[in-house]
């Protein structure tokens, strides 16, 4: 019957429709509805906790009493085992918050923060006074704030209240923290099939996601695109930033060897057209081909007559942008050659303008530098990149961007005199 009345007065006030009321009359009506929905709630926590003492969960066949919770009100099982545990507290420790909630004085996630501070006081300078000092503060200061501003106000709430155990709080706060997320610490990868994308879940300790930020954050600054923006989400920004910095630690032979051998990245390629990386993953043809910018090759053959023979053929010809031949890209584009674009050219990647898979030379007018960025948008085929008769990179827009196809630089190459 409590609950068909509540139900029958929302939107009301003494039988008055809310659309006839005056702007004055509108706001007192909803503080008046405010203050009895925390009063309700002050008496629902107070049924449950009388529903814990009594253990109606075991008579209701329920393992414990924020299960039965769960089922008798239909709310998911964490949401009733925090009302069960603030009930309890309340009950328990927190008398004058109970009264203040059952007086509609304060909301329920206020009393949340509440007792999460007390419960936070370390027992061992926990006096009832202090508990009694920090919940008398807390709810004066709740007259004022919202819980968000009140659970920074009870984060230093010592700093007032007890100075002097602050610092030593503090401490203890921190050391429990660390050695849980040291304790929890985990970093999963695994692969999924269905749609091709590795899924990595983690929790990191403090200072370990910290380096991680420090690595990525200058690897995922937005880059100018071909319409002078980065289009990308900063959630994209931040997967081809820890690509890029995998591909600086492998290339700079900074990971241990592994069997011997440097870890690499090694995709196979047979004449039958199959591309897989070593885990027997699939590629498409495409990003082989951007793979192929800068990797080794090997040339094997596997005689069919003799199927336990594997021979090595040797490449003589030059294939990656080393040595003197990578400081003459350098120096000439300056960085990554796109329009618009100022990475540097530790940055970049020397993209060969053939590919090599074509028949194209690793030579100065055969080669350009891109950034990781720019160079997965060359291989996706809509810009063309080419060696303009000065001997300096340009770009074709496609067509929908412009029309005409007119050849555009980056800003910093400018003609030969």
């Amino acid at each position: 019957m409590e609950s068909t009345t509540c139900s029958n007065t929302i939107g009301t006030a003494d039988g008055v429709a809310a659309w006839s009321m005056s702007d004055a009359d509108l706001a007192t009506a909803l503080l008046d509805n405010q203050a009895a929905l925390h009063r309700h709630e002050a008496r629902r926590l107070e049924l449950i906790r009388e529903a814990d003492a009594r253990n109606l969960a075991v008579s209701a066949g329920a393992a414990n009493t924020a299960q039965w919770v769960a089922g008798v009100l239909r709310v998911p099982s964490a949401e009733a085992g925090a009302m069960v545990k603030l009930a309890s507290h309340l009950d328990a420790e927190l008398p004058a918050t109970a009264r203040a909630l059952a007086e509609g004085e304060i909301s329920v996630p206020h009393a949340r923060v509440i007792s999460r501070v007390v419960t936070m006081l370390p027992s061992h300078i926990a006096t009832p006074e202090l508990r009694s000092e920090v919940e008398a503060t807390l709810l004066k200061n709740a007259a004022a704030f919202d819980p968000k501003v009140l659970s920074k106000v009870g984060n230093r709430l010592l700093e007032t209240v007890a100075p002097d155990l602050a610092d030593q709080v503090l401490e203890l706060k921190l050391k429990q923290e660390e050695a849980s997320a040291e304790r929890d610490r985990f970093l999963r990868m695994s692969f999924d099939e269905s749609s091709g994308t590795w899924r990595v879940t983690a929790r990191l300790p403090k200072v370990v996601g910290e380096r991680l930020k420090l690595v990525l954050d200058p690897l995922a600054a937005p880059q100018p695109g071909p319409d002078g923006r980065d289009t990308r989400f900063p959630e994209q920004r931040n997967v081809d930033a820890l690509d890029e910095a995998c591909r600086r630690l492998l290339a700079e032979r900074l990971v241990p060897s592994h069997g011997g051998n440097p870890t690499q990245l090694v995709v196979t390629v047979t004449q039958t057209g199959g591309r897989t990386l070593h885990t027997g993953i699939e590629l498409s043809r495409k990003l082989v081909e951007q793979l192929m910018c800068e990797a080794d090759r090997t040339y094997l053959v596997k005689p069919e007559d003799q199927p336990g023979r594997v021979t090595i053929l040797t490449d003589t010809q030059q294939r990656l942008f080393q040595g003197k031949l990578r400081r003459i890209l350098e120096l000439r584009d300056g960085g990554c050659a796109f329009p618009g674009c100022d990475r540097p050219p530790g940055w970049c990647h020397a993209h060969h303008v053939v590919p090599w898979s074509k028949g194209g030379p690793t030579t100065r007018d055969n080669g350009v530098l891109l950034c990781g960025y720019h160079h997965r948008l060359i291989h996706q085929g809509a810009w063309q990149v080419q060696i303009a008769r000065d001997g300096l990179p340009e770009f074709l827009p496609p067509d929908w961007i412009d029309p005409h196809q007119q050849p555009l630089r980056n800003h910093r190459l400018t003609p030969a005199a």
